[in-house]
């Protein structure tokens, strides 16, 4: 079972308030019933991103209940208002639409998938992480699976849920016992206090432990396990702008400290031991996710082409920019139907480096009006995992492949380009300049002279086209385009994301963990068609515009200021068929223009 591809419209079906939070839910005609543990990502059809404010990306919400519904299925959500995102939520009516993507993440998995000796389970719920222990204590129940339920509260108002999900007809469920800091329910204190309690019984290992809730209990409770030697499954949560692994914000480390993980496509389900993930729903077929086509083997045209880029054949001139989609995790969580109706008319990697490189630390990603700031690393296989990984399985996409590349020195730079232009596969190398060279210590593409020397030493070693993607954080970005250009540069992409930095009202602290990061999205528009159109009175080269595209409109707008490419960056967060739509309503859009179009006098 595989997500549907892209987002859809769901009706909001009735929302209620429940203690301090609110349970609305939606009516969904097209996914299939989520597993317990899975997540979506919403937004509401009106009042999100609006006027170009916050909240701009979806919001990450597990789903906490279902049941079939006339023509579809329901699904309930818990809620908290914590934000602008959370509290556009918290506000939805009977009547309204939501965007949803999902569902999303891998599941739980049955005492005996993780211990083959466990008989029974331990779910253990804390505040809004209630949510995924309701259905998944309905599913153990319908397993026929013995189990005791342990619910945490801060006070009444944070125990709301508790009612609607685990009380049958007006009734505490017989195996549900709570704790509250407050002591209005239950204990008096925390849940794991109830745990602590229960781990030390003689059947304590025959039971696998569940849980959810804020960080500082999870640990507590992974703490517990191990030292009582239980198996147990955590569903953790992290700052998300996509849901399906194209933005890599959702970083968290992997169980075992060796690096980080994808919460979105690793998770939200980690595993006791060192291991990732739980139970994945079942993985996309060679038939495709209806069992009706069969999978897409290698590249081939998805409609005719209607123009050309560098000497490349393109259906349409919509592009992704590098980073901003992981097309292998796409496959992964939307099955074949992605290959079917591929969004980009040409699909560049995200950034390979000659060594493999784990990311920077989590905060990765902070919404921002009409945008977001990101601090991601550049996580990577590095050439050798590329080659060998993550090739083969891009070669099957149906478009062609644009690799891009980075390195801190002509010679490594050189290894790059050589390499991967020697693979059949590779249509195209895109040159990521935004590192400072070790010999001189000057960003290569902040400096003309760089840029030029750098695009002199690898012209000679292939003769596939080389784009050479320049920083918006220069004061003359069309002179490091003219060197790119006189250096042997086939053509030039602009603009990559603006130097930016946030702080956490709450914290007072810088947002993200590396103290700064890069600016997207609608925001940085006006300055990317600017510095498209100085860059195009500049050089002859075809340009790829990009920075903030959203609609077919601001594609438009990308083209008369003089590319021959855009390319759709973080609004494949949002829509993850965003590609598609932008190609559409351009292709609508210039059909119904008037003649004057193609003429526009942009002085």
């Amino acid at each position: 079972m595989t997500a549907p591809f892209g987002r859809r419209l769901c009706g909001v079906a009735r929302s209620r308030a429940s203690g301090g939070y609110r349970i609305f839910s939606l009516v969904d005609r097209e996914g299939p019933p989520p597993e317990p543990g899975q997540f979506y990502m919403l937004a509401s059809e009106g009042s999100w991103g609006e006027g170009g404010g916050r909240p701009f990306l979806p919001r990450a919400i597990s789903v906490a209940e279902t049941a079939p519904a006339k023509d579809g299925i329901r699904l309930d959500f818990l809620v908290e208002g914590v934000g602008p995102g959370t509290d556009r939520l918290c506000g939805l009516e009977a009547g309204e639409n939501v965007w949803v993507t999902g569902p999303l993440g891998n599941a739980f998995s049955t005492p005996k998938q993780i211990a083959p000796e466990a008989a029974g389970a331990i779910l253990v719920g804390g505040g809004i992480g209630i949510a995924p222990m309701a259905i998944w204590r309905r599913r153990l129940v319908e397993k026929g699976i013995p189990l005791r339920v342990l619910l945490g509260f801060r006070n009444q108002e944070h125990s709301g849920g508790l009612e609607e999900l685990f009380c049958a007809g007006g009734t505490l469920c017989p195996d549900v016992r709570l704790a509250s800091e407050d002591g209005h329910a239950g204990h008096q204190g925390y849940v794991t206090d109830l745990l602590a309690t229960m781990l030390t019984g003689d059947d304590a290992t025959s039971a696998v432990v569940y849980s959810c809730g804020p960080p500082a209990m999870l640990e507590a409770v992974a703490d517990l396990c191990a030292e009582r030697g239980v198996g147990y499954q955590l569903a953790e949560e992290s700052p998300m702008a996509c849901g399906f692994g194209a933005c890599f914000g959702c970083a968290v480390p992997r169980p075992d400290g060796n690096g980080y993980i994808r919460l979105c496509v690793d998770g939200p389900v980690t595993t006791a031991g060192g291991t990732v993930g739980g139970t994945m729903p079942e993985e996309a077929s060679a038939t495709g996710r209806h069992g009706g086509s069969p999978a897409v083997t290698g590249p081939a045209d998805q409609r005719a082409p209607s123009l050309e880029f560098c000497g490349i054949e393109l259906a349409h001139p919509i592009v992704n920019a590098s980073g901003t989609y992981d097309a292998i995790a796409a496959r992964k969580v939307f099955g074949d139907e992605l290959l079917e109706d591929f969004p980009f008319s040409a699909f560049v990697s995200k950034t390979i480096t000659p060594e493999p490189r784990a990311g920077n630390e989590p905060q990765r990603i902070w919404e921002t009006p009409a945008g977001m700031i990101n601090s991601i690393g550049l996580p990577n296989k590095g050439l050798e995992g590329f080659l060998a990984e993550d090739l083969p399985a891009l070669m099957k996409l149906p478009v062609p492949l644009i690799v891009s590349v980075m390195a801190t020195n002509r010679e490594e730079f050189s290894r790059l380009v050589r390499e991967v232009a020697a693979r059949d596969e590779v249509a195209a190398i895109e040159l990521n300049v935004s590192c400072p060279n070790v010999h001189s210590g000057l960003i290569v593409g902040e400096n003309p002279e760089e840029t030029e020397t750098l695009l002199e030493t690898l012209r000679p070693l292939t003769e596939k086209p080389l784009i050479v993607k320049l920083t918006p954080n220069v004061a003359n970005p069309e002179a490091v385009a003219v060197a790119a250009e006189e250096g042997g540069a086939d053509a030039v992409s602009l603009i990559n994301t603006l130097k930016a930095s946030a702080i956490d009202p709450l914290t007072q602290e810088p947002a993200l963990a590396a103290g700064h990061g890069g600016l997207s999205g609608p925001a940085v528009r006006p300055i990317a068609l600017q510095q498209l159109r100085a860059v195009r009175a500049a050089v002859e080269v075809p340009l790829i515009g990009m920075g903030g595209v959203s609609s077919g409109a601001d594609a438009a707008e990308f083209l008369a200021a003089g590319a021959t490419l855009v390319a759709v960056g973080t609004e494949n967060f949002r829509d993850p068929r965003a590609g598609s739509r932008v190609a559409n309503e351009l292709e609508t859009s210039v059909s119904e223009a008037p003649p004057r179009l193609a003429a526009l006098d942009l002085d």
